[in-house]
């Protein structure tokens, strides 16, 4: 087995040429000869039985680096987007996983770089293989996944769209491996659980001020967050789109607790005390881990409670930026904002212009001071967590004074390809973490 590198290349990665060397391409590598040619039309050639072993393709743009160290090559990157299973209806709603997965592998065919999807099932451990797709369009509105099998990838963004589907036996089984893997990179390996957030996130002073108070779920914690705060919400610790949020306050007068549940039926519950009224919410609860978070006095836009959603993502240089913000308005007499529960979104600089009755500056100071916040929360998550986010989706919410709140982390944020806010910030939603994969596969960032 060998590979070709053209002498240009040799001075431009400062490559010691050894008669022998490594080349990996994926989690995949193989010991070859090295061989230097002056007249090379191509950067470098791998001879056929290695470029079969690497499962490398040769009408691909690949790049190149150099481990002077490790006195090895290695292709790439390889970037592996998992989920659960292929979509693949013929008519398909533009806010599905399906449009998701179709945008995420265009992009991805347009970079210098191998990105692919892939499922559990595709991987093959004793080979370090596995079964990839890639989006190939057939006509404007109708195209095919095309399999190849390629290298385990060097990095895995991890796009599984569920909790229920998270806690899945073989979902968990495969995120172990391939964590477990040495070299490989991993990012937004899980959902996030709230009372952990809240615990990761307390541990830095200058954000405490930002967290509503938030405890366990039991009668005690019930009772005395009800004596403390006006209105309390109990959350599910592992719940999503404001599903199972039940809204509670308790009575000065008469010391009864109300409390309001459900999204398109409203239900109200009266209670006595809050064991009593633990056990009118049990069918909710299920014996499920829930929160009792402080309930923010939120300011109000056109009647309704709003709060703003913000995509934070870590770009093409491993920093983090905010790519899409937008505020989510609940519906009349609701107080859950999330879209998939009656909610709908409005352009950021509308609302705050009108809450904040078009001052210039104090609009300006939140927004630095949301981009302040972001960075401290997605910093300490991830300092805390010992895990790597290359994404999080932040809902910020405004009291009637003004203050900034953080009402929820999530890790895995929907994105949608249909929007009314600018193509530009669509495209970036969905580039940014596939660029962010390339740097943590340690290439640049370079168009096909």
């Amino acid at each position: 087995m060998q590979i070709t590198i053209a002498n240009r290349l040799i001075k431009k990665l400062q490559l010691d040429p050894h008669a022998i060397i490594t080349v990996r391409a994926g989690m995949i590598s193989m010991p070859c000869r090295l061989e230097v040619k002056r007249d090379l039309a191509k950067p470098f050639r791998l001879s056929s039985d290695l470029a079969q072993y690497l499962h490398v393709k040769s009408d691909r743009n690949m790049q190149i680096r150099y481990d002077k160290d490790a006195n090895l090559l290695q292709l790439g990157p390889y970037i592996g987007i998992l989920v659960n299973g292929l979509p693949n209806r013929s008519e398909y709603d533009p806010k599905s996983l399906q449009a998701e997965l179709i945008y995420l592998s265009e992009i991805g065919a347009k970079m210098a770089a191998e990105i692919f999807v892939f499922t559990p099932s595709c991987i093959d451990w004793p080979s370090k293989t596995t079964r990839g797709y890639v989006y190939k369009r057939i006509t404007e509105h109708s195209g095919i996944w095309a399999e190849s099998r390629y290298p385990l990838p060097d990095v895995v963004y991890d796009r599984i769209p569920s909790r229920a589907i998270e806690a899945r036996e073989n979902i968990k089984s495969a995120r172990r491996r391939l964590m477990s893997i040495d070299g490989l990179k991993y990012f937004n390996p899980s959902f996030l659980n709230k009372w952990r957030v809240y615990k990761l996130l307390s541990t830095n002073e200058e954000l405490s001020s930002y967290l509503p108070e938030t405890k366990l779920l039991t009668p005690v914690n019930l009772a005395n967050m009800l004596n403390n705060h006006k209105v309390v919400f109990i959350k599910p610790s592992n719940g999503s789109q404001g599903k199972g949020i039940v809204k509670a306050r308790k009575d000065k007068d008469t010391g009864l607790i109300h409390g309001l549940f459900g999204c398109q039926r409203i239900r109200r519950i009266t209670a006595g005390n809050s064991i009593d009224f633990l056990s009118k919410i049990e069918s909710i609860t299920k014996n499920k881990s829930y929160i009792v978070q402080q309930g923010i006095d939120l300011i109000k836009y056109q009647n309704s409670a709003f709060d703003i959603r913000i995509i934070y993502q870590k770009n093409g240089q491993g920093t983090w930026a905010i790519s899409k913000k937008f505020v989510r308005v609940a519906a009349p007499k609701s107080s859950i904002t999330n879209l998939s529960s009656g909610g709908r979104s409005e352009r950021s600089v509308v609302v705050l212009k009108q809450i904040f009755h078009n001052n210039k500056d104090l609009i300006a100071e939140k927004n630095q001071e949301m981009e302040k916040v972001c960075e401290m929360i997605a910093n300490t998550l991830e300092s805390n967590s010992e895990s790597i986010f290359g994404e999080l989706g932040l809902d910020i919410g405004i009291d009637k004074k003004g203050r900034l709140w953080l009402i929820e982390v999530n890790s895995k944020p929907r994105k949608t390809t249909q929007t009314e806010m600018s193509k530009i910030i669509v495209h970036n939603t969905f580039s940014r973490p596939l660029e962010y994969a390339v740097y943590l596969a340690g290439f640049k960032n370079d168009k096909i």
